[in-house]
């Protein structure tokens, strides 16, 4: 039979192990296996192997049957309580000395039922509370070489694994009002499955304090601090700001004044919008935005709801403080991260009824796009917050502004350790160290802005927490834990200070260390007035550190006030040597996608450019010696330009394009390196390619989808990146120097194009659209509305598709009546019935929350490949264009309708581009492939099928298929140039 210790080794050995095999499972928890309900339902925090907190009181609580005598026993303790008529419960343990000692609680009521939990320890417990960088797993960070090391050394008998355990609420996520009923997992042992974080600062403390720690992980992925807040912590506060926030709070609470005033406008507005989308639709015009619902129900992680749904549950079980890591979700609110922080630890406090409950939070990090310059951006305003947010009583601030690298950075190590100091001094002053002397004596802060004198050019400056002195050093992502290094003789590489002048222009400063203080001067700065630090960030810049080896905190003054972008007159900073364009030369008119650095448009036919503007914008366009103006027209949201036939040529030209908006500059784009030659549109499959790459030449360019969607509901003519999603990887254009020998897209295009190129003499650019998943190659999917009509197999999908495109005016009525008629039913019962059993339906995770109903829609994904694949090159200009039809245009019918839906879909695209005919060519397979194949007789216009014996995809591994695929294409491309270029 497995000891303890055995089965903490065998997770931890299974953790390294996949830690070292790259396959263990990213930032989500296993599904652990249910077990049976208890007899007696305890707190969401009771379960096996949990560690309960010592020398204080601990409340233990649960529900039986209402009446019912409860009595716990622990470590030869005896309590009981009565259960209330709702059948809850609590008492509280009187104060535990730590003990490693497994033992068992149990918990028995006067009706004969009892549970036991075993394998019980005491010592300390810290909760810990943030969005996924807390969540984020040790196996996946800077902390898998710690495990590594336990693992080793617990198997080579030289040591034992730490009591180290983590507990989490299991199948709650969030709510609008706080549940209590909840079940949880303690894990014992499997520390590769830990928050990083939290484990790395429950290592150093257990490394000090020698007795087991607990951590209680509430923490999720894309969550504000707001949804971590109680409503109990906005109360009480007098700012605006979080003022407003209590007041959706309170919208939100069906019980308020403030709810039905804010519902009755709602349903109010709700109805007027309806009314007037169903007019809007008669016209034909696209509607207006629904009116968004008051109060918090913006999305299952709105104010409070996280609170409610995860942490709720384990109130108050006893901890002794709490940790906080965030800020992804908040980089873009600034200065206000100050209240948020004081509603946040307020309103922990009040709910654990710990008036001086320790917290202890990050500062944010710095992302990898961290430089040594000066600004006052929203990320940076929200580190000075955090850094004002010290002046909340029994709470403080770790840095990690030398913290760098992506949203999920692996050094956890250094910012759990760096909490961990400030938890030792503060919570355990009279602890002795292992490296010697008192925990009270820890330096736990890295420098801070104390004040500064001005003596001549000279600034001095001097920092709290730099007893010792201060030297310099940074952090390195190369060393073991990117611990910061010492560098010596490096005051000069120092370039992060900057010295303001009676203009209030920001020069940059070189440095002297002297003692606790610094000396600041500035070429161009003879009278100072202002100083800064950091304030962009440093990451593993040289940075300044004392003694302690803790990085001093970035600020910003002048006149010896602090300064934030309110009350700073410039925007943004001006900074000598940094030419700063004014704020309408920073903003970019929209342009289509294919319009971008290195395009390479049609010669000799008229070029139309086109983009998303604003009604009433004026827009002029400069492009090789032409100069166009067009007002955007009322209702209109779009602009459009043509400009004259252009001979082929490879001299690079700019395009450029200004927004004018009541008469003074709004935006402006430059487009630069455009050549004008010969343009191709290439649709194609997942196939296979490989051949040599036949050019080099920067004028044979190649521009393809690189984003993960490639499909949309409705035509989108602007870009091929959908506004509004995560996934931002853009379509550029790619000389052939930069073709990768490995992509049958970049091969095609590569041969393709240098074959035109050798023939014409032309720069080519060659335009190569993809679908990434098999449902969206029908040919339904690559054809325009309007088009599916045209022939009788299609017309099934156009009718399915009529509700998207021509929805019914009363649609938009009946909509709204049953949004208002769903969130009714919801505030009287959904809502009413979460407060008073403090409990999800069985199974549920959450609470649905109510919405505007989905307009009518079709059942099938037909034209949304075409919405963004041609639509969005509407009405660009292309010589010729290629289809290589997939074997999934074949799949359901054998292709015995090929012939006339080809049809269609040649004609449509043809219509969809602006060439009055450009060459279309097409593969068609014979009939051992599809053995009902139909000819396409209906193009209009020039065409020519090329006939394929072989699916454009080899068998993986086998050289012989692929050569056959390979000589398909390339008799495919010499066919089409010959065609094209008689």
């Amino acid at each position: 039979m497995m000891t303890g210790q055995d089965k903490r080794l065998a997770h931890l050995a299974l953790a390294a192990a996949m830690v070292l095999s790259g396959w263990a499972t990213v930032g989500r928890e296993a599904a652990a296996e249910e077990s049976p309900a208890p007899a007696i339902e305890l707190g969401a925090p009771f379960a096996d192997n949990a560690i309960l907190q010592r020398q204080m009181p601990v409340p233990v609580w649960g529900w039986s049957k209402p009446s019912t005598k409860v009595t716990v026993a622990f470590a030869g303790q005896k309590k009981t309580a009565m259960a209330g008529d709702d059948g809850k419960w609590m008492l509280k343990l009187d104060s535990l000395e730590a003990s490693a000692e497994p033992r068992e609680l149990v918990v028995a009521d006067s009706e004969g039922n009892k549970a036991t939990l075993k394998n019980i320890l005491v010592g300390e417990v810290w909760m810990a509370s943030g969005q996924s960088n807390m969540d984020w797993l040790a196996q996946k960070s800077s902390c898998s070489l710690i495990i590594k090391e336990l693992a080793e050394k617990a198997k080579a008998q030289q040591g034992k694994l730490p009591p180290i355990r983590e507990g989490k609420a299991k199948g709650v996520f969030s709510s609008l009002h706080p549940i209590e009923h909840a079940r949880s997992e303690w894990k014992d042992g499997d520390f590769g499955n830990y928050s990083a974080i939290a484990f790395a600062f429950a290592y150093e403390l257990h490394k000090e304090l020698d007795v087991p720690i607990g951590i209680l992980n509430c923490s999720q992925s894309m969550t504000s601090i707001q949804s971590w807040t109680p409503r109990e912590g906005f109360e009480g506060a007098t700012d605006d700001y979080t003022k407003a926030l209590r007041t959706r709070v309170l919208e939100g609470d069906f019980r308020s004044p403030e709810h039905k005033a804010a519902w009755d406008r709602y349903y109010q507005d709700l109805g007027d919008w309806a009314r007037q989308s169903a007019e809007t639709c008669k016209k034909g015009l696209p509607a207006e935005a629904a009116p968004s619902c008051p109060g918090n129900l913006h999305g299952n992680r709105d104010i409070s709801w996280m609170y409610n749904g995860k942490m709720s549950p384990m109130v108050p079980y006893a901890i002794r403080g709490a940790i906080w890591n965030q800020g992804y979700s908040n980089a873009n609110e600034g200065l206000v991260y100050y209240n948020n922080l004081h509603s946040l630890i307020r309103g922990w406090r009040k709910v654990w009824d710990r008036p001086d409950l320790p917290v202890y939070f990050h500062q944010f990090y710095c992302p990898g796009n961290f430089n040594d310059g000066l600004s006052l951006t929203s990320a940076a305003e929200m580190r000075l917050g955090t850094w004002l947010a010290r002046d909340i009583p029994h709470a403080d601030m770790a840095s990690q502004i030398d913290i760098t690298g992506g949203v999920h950075y692996y050094n956890k190590v250094v910012p759990g350790r760096r909490l961990a100091l400030l938890a030792l001094k503060n919570q355990y002053p009279s602890t002795r160290l292992r490296a010697g002397g008192r925990a009270a004596d820890i330096v736990a802060n890295g420098p801070m802005f104390k004040s500064y004198k001005v003596e001549g050019d000279r600034v001095i400056v001097e920092f709290d927490f730099a007893d010792g002195g201060l030297v310099v050093a940074n952090t390195t992502m190369g060393q073991r834990f990117a611990m910061p290094a010492v560098l010596d003789g490096a005051e000069d590489k120092v370039t992060l200070f900057y010295l303001a002048d009676k203009d209030r222009l920001w020069h940059r400063a070189r440095m002297k260390i002297d003692g606790e203080k610094v000396v600041l001067t500035a070429p161009g700065v003879s009278q100072p007035r202002g100083v800064a630090y950091g304030c962009n960030g440093v990451g593993t810049l040289p940075n300044l550190y004392n003694r302690a080896l803790l990085p001093l905190t970035p600020f910003i003054y002048y006149d010896h006030k602090l300064v934030t972008s309110d009350t700073w007159p410039d925007n943004p900073i001006r900074v000598a040597g940094v030419d700063l364009a004014p704020a309408w030369k920073r903003r970019s008119v929209s342009v289509a996608s294919q319009y971008r650095d290195d395009c390479v448009i049609q010669a000799g036919v008229a070029t139309p450019f086109w983009g998303d503007a604003e009604a009433g914008s004026v827009i002029k366009l400069s492009f090789a010696g032409i100069e166009k103006t067009v007002t955007v027209g009322p209702g209109e949201r779009g602009w459009r330009i043509v400009i004259p036939p252009l001979p082929a040529s490879a001299e690079p030209k700019t395009l450029k394009i200004a927004c004018e908006r009541d008469g003074q500059p709004y935006a402006v784009t430059e487009v630069p390196n455009i050549v004008v030659g010969d343009v191709w549109y290439v649709a194609v499959p997942d196939f296979d390619f490989t051949a040599p790459l036949e050019t080099q030449d920067q004028n044979v360019r190649l521009f393809a989808a690189r984003a993960a969607k490639r499909s949309n509901r409705l035509p989108y003519r602007y870009k091929l990146e959908i506004p509004g999603k995560s996934d931002r990887r853009y379509a550029i254009w790619r000389p052939a120097a930069d073709l990768k020998q490995n992509s049958a897209i970049d091969v095609f295009a590569g041969v393709f194009g240098a074959r035109i190129q050798a023939k014409t003499g032309k720069p080519v650019g060659i335009v190569v659209m993809n679908t990434r998943d098999a449902d969206e190659a029908r040919i339904s999917n690559w054809i325009g509305y309007e088009w599916l009509k045209q022939t009788p197999s299609l017309m099934p999908y156009y009718q399915d598709m009529r509700p998207r495109y021509h929805p019914d005016p009363q649609e938009y009525i009946d909509r709204a009546r049953q949004c208002v008629s769903d969130w009714k039913r919801f505030w009287k019962t959904t809502a009413p019935g979460v407060l008073a059993s403090k409990r999800f339906e069985e199974g549920a995770a959450s609470i649905a929350i109510p919405g505007l109903p989905p307009a009518a829609d079709g059942k099938t994904s037909a034209t949304e490949t075409y919405n963004m694949l041609i639509a969005s090159f509407n009405p660009a200009n292309f010589k010729g264009v290629i289809c290589l039809t997939p074997q999934s245009f074949f799949a359901e019918d054998q292709g015995a309708t090929f012939g006339p839906d080809f049809s269609v879909l040649a004609n449509c695209w043809k219509e969809s581009f602006a060439g009055e005919d450009p060459h279309f060519f097409y593969t068609i397979p014979g009939k051992t492939l599809a053995p009902k194949i139909t000819q396409p007789q209906g193009i209009k216009g020039k065409s020519a099928a090329f006939e394929i014996n072989h699916w454009l995809t080899a068998k993986r591994g086998d050289k012989n298929d692929l050569d056959v695929v390979n000589k398909q294409l390339l008799r495919l491309v010499d066919l089409v140039v010959n065609e094209a270029y008689k």
